[in-house]
């Protein structure tokens, strides 16, 4: 009898331990926080990047702002970057498309589970705006 309750304790905690179907591979826009629902971030979002020219002091021909966009589908994010000639961001245009994934208050995009691409604290959520904050000093505002 022993050994049954001891194979019953070990089946239902492997069972309890394991995630079904993959849980790391689940869709992008999965949330594990209730107060922040995906359906608030899909769409084409105007985004704009700052930084305070304080936290570069040596920097004195640099521009500390970007414009850009934030396309969230279901699957995917993509995020254009319209960079220029002294921006401190990108001298370019840059595009690029990852998954994504938002987990409490982080937004996450990725190539691989396994690999987290950009991590961004989420500072604030409405079904207008979106405010970001990305390392220390990197502040990025999305709005419809």
């Amino acid at each position: 009898m022993k050994k049954i309750s001891l194979l019953v304790i070990t089946v239902v905690v492997l069972t309890s331990c394991s995630s079904p179907s993959n849980e790391n591979d689940r869709p992008a826009t999965s949330t594990d926080s209730p107060d922040i629902s995906s359906a608030v971030w899909i769409g084409n979002w105007k985004a704009e990047w700052e930084t305070p020219p304080d936290s570069y002091p040596d920097l004195k021909d640099m521009e500390f702002y970007m414009n850009g966009r934030f396309v969230f589908s279901k699957d995917s994010l993509t995020v254009i970057n319209n960079g220029y000639p002294g921006c401190i961001f990108a001298a370019d245009t840059l595009k690029h498309t990852q998954s994504w994934k938002v987990s409490n208050d982080t937004l996450v995009s990725y190539n691989d589970t396994s690999t987290p691409g950009m991590i961004y604290k989420v500072k604030s959520l409405s079904e207008n705006g979106i405010e970001l904050q990305l390392m220390e000093d990197i502040f990025v505002t999305l709005t419809k």
